[in-house]
Parts: structure tokens; C-alpha cells; sequence
């Protein structure tokens, strides 16, 4: 039988300030509970069968941002070539580019793009192309440390 854990050990929501649990605190759950996998992580999100799925697909890498009840986001970091495609993009403002960020980085919801972006708050996808950009190395952990 596998060992019981904790949902806070299953999946932790990052903030710039701490790590805050998302799911209730301190209910133990049993792993190989088929009816866990089909439980959402958040009302109206993605599974935990679709966390599993996406952190093996990505290293264990998969994050969430909460903005409000509404705008709630499950992403990965954006790899290199990802990346460079994006910033080859010609006569692509910042704005824009942002824009192409969270797409290619957004697992939920499934189909966050354009539309969904220049309707919605203008604030999320710069913001949350701020983070996948951090989460995928663009943020040292330290800062250059001169070695004598």
C-alpha cells in the first residue's frame, strides 16, 4: 500500500512572497485513490489526473497563479526554442510577445489566447509571462558572486 500523504504535499501554489497550500489543509489522502485522480484541484480546474499527466510531461515543472476567483492558471516554464521563436517575431511589440509567452506556457485554461487576453484584465498576461520567464531561468537564484 502506498504511503498516505498530505494534499498540501501534492501541490503547492507559488507566490513571490511564500509558498501557500492550495487544497485544504491536512486532509491525508491515499494516492492510488481512483476517485482523487478524477478530483479537480480547484473548483472548476483541471484534475488531479491532469497534474500528474503535465508533471511528468514537464519535469515535475507546473505552476498556478490565482489573480481572483475567475482567473485562476495552471502553466509551465517556456523552453528555449519557445522562446527565441517568439523573440525572432518581427515588428512584435512587448505586449505581444507576452501574449505569445503565456500561450505556449498555458495548461489551463486549455485554450487561453489572444481573444481571451484583450478582453480580459490587462494586467494578467504581462504579469503572468513575468513568471514563466523567472520559472524558466530568467532569474538567478543568486546574484554574480566574485570567487577570489
Amino acid at each position: 500500500m502506498a504511503p498516505r500523504k498530505k494534499k498540501e504535499e501534492l501541490f503547492v501554489e507559488e507566490t513571490h512572497e511564500e509558498l501557500a497550500p492550495v487544497v485544504n489543509l491536512g486532509e491525508e489522502i491515499d494516492e492510488d485513490d481512483p476517485a482523487l485522480a478524477e478530483q479537480e484541484i480547484f473548483p472548476g480546474g483541471p484534475t488531479y489526473n491532469d497534474l500528474e499527466k503535465w508533471k511528468s510531461m514537464y519535469a515535475g515543472e507546473v505552476y498556478l497563479t490565482e489573480f481572483d476567483e475567475e482567473n485562476v492558471f495552471v502553466w509551465r516554464p517556456i523552453k528555449r526554442k519557445e522562446y527565441k521563436d517568439i523573440a525572432k517575431i518581427q515588428n512584435a511589440d512587448q505586449f505581444y510577445k507576452e501574449e505569445r509567452i503565456c500561450e505556449k506556457s498555458m495548461l489551463f485554461p486549455e485554450k487561453y489566447g489572444f481573444m481571451n487576453m484583450s478582453t480580459g484584465k490587462a494586467g494578467i498576461p504581462t504579469l503572468l509571462s513575468e513568471m514563466i520567464l523567472e520559472k524558466s531561468g530568467f532569474v538567478a537564484k543568486t546574484g554574480a558572486m566574485r570567487l577570489s
